[in-house]
């Protein structure tokens, strides 16, 4: 089953937030939901959710009627304003409402786990308590897809660890995950797919690694103009004569861009999600 988003644009007053963004997510797949402040994610997600609504586009879920698309989603937000003051038994029971299919002993069994009392309120968690036990609760709803805003934000390694062990149960239970992050190094080990936002406008991109590429450079002086200018490359690091750069394009295909009379040795490095942000997020902070 798929759950496909096609040309959603958005508009606030007169900013343009989100600009023909398509992509799908599947079920049973992590999708990496990545880009700046600003560049769009929450409110897709919310869109998705029918928090907002969209100007144009359209979202579909393949053998699921228009009207029901929504009760094949939940979206876990970063922060449950809402509920902030509710106990966790009220928040279980507004949701049992919303969902029919909501798996009442799983949500029970799995806050006996994590020692979670179903009298505490939301606002007496830690960081790390409330954004496990959204998990737990968007895993109980028994949907299709969940959309996970910001999981990882401030949150410590080892809760970090409980949480993509969450997500990697949900996946093995055949739900798709659309996950809005900047844990970008923790969503890699674990994502099929990526779609990247492009600050403040919301386009979107399904990053390939093989469409991109990473080297140490050793120059007899310094960079080559040519090379240092080129808007499909971004220089990550420098230090002496020794650059470790990014570029847009395969191995094969960014050789001989590399080569130059200077180069006295090149290496290949293996390229992370975070080298591909940084690139793609180039603006501001230009190439040293």
């Amino acid at each position: 089953m798929k759950l496909t988003i096609e040309k959603i644009n958005k508009k606030f007053s007169k900013k343009i937030v989100l600009n023909n963004v398509s992509f799908s997510v599947t079920t049973g797949e992590i999708v990496a939901l990545v880009g700046r402040n600003g560049s769009g994610k929450t409110t897709l997600l919310k869109i998705l959710s029918g928090i907002y609504s969209k100007d144009s586009g359209e979202i579909g879920i393949e053998g699921i009627d228009n009207k029901n698309i929504r009760k094949q989603l939940i979206y876990i937000p970063d922060r449950f304003d809402y509920f902030k003051n509710s106990k966790i038994k009220k928040v279980c029971e507004f949701y049992k409402l919303a969902y029919e299919n909501f798996d009442e002993q799983y949500f029970k069994t799995e806050l006996e786990k994590i020692k979670l009392s179903q009298t505490s309120r939301l606002s007496e968690l830690s960081k790390g308590q409330l954004a496990i036990f959204s998990l737990i609760l968007g895993i109980s709803c028994r949907t299709k897809f969940i959309l996970l805003d910001e999981p990882l934000d401030g949150i410590d390694v080892i809760n970090t660890k409980k949480i993509v062990d969450y997500i990697l149960d949900a996946q093995s239970d055949g739900i798709g995950l659309l996950i809005s992050s900047h844990q970008l190094n923790s969503l890699e080990t674990i994502s099929d797919k990526v779609v990247y936002l492009d600050d403040g406008v919301g386009v979107s991109e399904e990053i390939n690694k093989d469409e991109y590429s990473k080297y140490q450079l050793v120059y007899q002086e310094k960079i080559p103009a040519e090379l240092r200018n080129n808007p499909d490359v971004r220089i990550i690091s420098n230090i002496g004569r020794v650059y470790v750069v990014i570029m847009k394009g395969s191995y094969d295909a960014t050789h001989d861009i590399i080569q130059d009379k200077d180069l006295l040795q090149y290496d290949k490095l293996p390229i992370a999600l975070e080298d591909i942000f940084l690139l793609n997020s180039k603006g501001e902070d230009e190439n040293v």
